[in-house]
């Protein structure tokens, strides 16, 4: 019993280099779209609406990608690791927007649907690797 914990231990502290990676790769696939987003933003004036899909569809793929990643890394337990990655990527991002923000700005439907969105396709990545 004393050997699996030790092997457990040792794998999960093999993971968070992995881990770390895949999550740094969500905020690059991030900020790549974003940049994309914003040059077509400034190219023409779409609406408000198709601006707040596109930045949704974003969260998506990010998710999606980094689910996808971290479940071929993982091996085992593929749709926990993805929701793990979606959680790691909304818990920043709410981070970050707590810290720009000096505090919540929006309402908590915004929230909670982000988190969902966030928490689904990395999971869903992650089932699909």
């Amino acid at each position: 019993m004393g050997r699996q914990a030790g092997r457990q231990t040792t794998n999960n502290q093999s993971m968070l280099i992995p881990t770390l990676v895949v999550l740094v790769t969500m905020y690059i696939i991030t900020g790549i779209l974003l940049l994309l987003l914003a040059f077509f933003m400034y190219r023409t004036e779409p609406s408000e609406a198709l601006v707040n899909g596109a930045i949704i569809a974003i969260y998506i793929i990010a998710g999606f990608a980094g689910g996808f990643l971290m479940g071929k890394r993982a091996g085992m337990r593929k749709y926990l690791w993805g929701l793990l990655m979606g959680a790691l990527y909304y818990g920043i991002l709410l981070l970050v927007g707590v810290i720009l923000h000096q505090g919540l700005d929006t309402d908590a439907v915004h929230l909670i649907s982000t988190m969902i969105l966030c928490l689904l396709s990395a999971t869903a990545g992650g089932m699909i690797s």
